[in-house]
């Protein structure tokens, strides 16, 4: 299932709950096609810096907002 049809259900459900959406798409829109390409050479040499994958970062920031976030 697409990102962006996963955040018009989470839209559509939250119209229904009257709870806010854990993901809009008008946020998908701020950054979608937004160039981000940066070399992290040195923060790899220097740093040791080994960032997540984008997939990973994601699948991990959709599971601390669901079963986290309220917990704060």
């Amino acid at each position: 299932m697409s990102i962006v049809l996963c955040c018009g259900l989470m839209e559509f459900s939250s119209k229904i709950t009257g709870k806010e959406p854990i993901l809009q798409r008008h946020y998908l829109d701020m950054f979608y096609n937004l160039k981000q390409d940066y070399d992290i050479s040195k923060s790899r040499k220097e740093l040791d810096f080994n960032p997540k994958s984008s997939k990973k970062a994601l699948e991990d920031a959709l599971r601390y907002l669901k079963n986290d976030w309220k917990k704060r």
